[in-house]
């Protein structure tokens, strides 16, 4: 009588038709931190768009500000119409400072050098500000 044998492996390829616990563990370990990763991710391009929305709006504030005092021109700078602050109803916790001075030295009377600056408390911890500078020179 011949020896019938199955052939070499063929319990190892039957046995190897499935995932075995441990496999499946990894492979479920694995998938959660990518997926956490990712979330993560998320989370961070959320907050750079909403700080990037907060910092567009208070730029565009301060230039407001800035054209303002440029349309005055050097003898309509005053604190009536530009008080040293203001609010920002744009932006969470907004708040605007406004300064002027004779520029380039304390004798110039012919510029002032105003800044502009705008700042913001943030919703979720986003907080910043934008300043922006300007020359205005009195008109001949």
């Amino acid at each position: 009588m011949m020896n019938q044998s199955r052939p070499a492996g063929h319990y190892w390829a039957r046995r190897r038709a499935g995932l075995t616990l441990i496999e499946l563990l990894v492979t479920a370990t694995l998938l959660g931190i990518g997926l956490s990763a990712v979330s993560i991710m998320f989370i961070y391009a959320y907050q750079a768009q909403v700080h990037s929305h907060y910092v567009t709006a208070a730029t565009d504030v301060a230039r407001r500000y800035i054209e303002e005092m440029k349309a005055a021109g050097y003898n309509g700078i005053n604190e009536t119409l530009f008080p040293p602050t203001f609010e920002v109803p744009e932006l969470p916790g907004g708040i605007g400072t406004i300064s002027y001075e004779p520029y380039p030295t304390e004798a110039s009377t012919s510029q002032y050098k105003a800044e502009v600056t705008v700042t913001w408390d943030g919703a979720r911890g986003i907080a910043g500000s934008v300043t922006l500078t300007t020359v205005i020179a009195l008109r001949p």
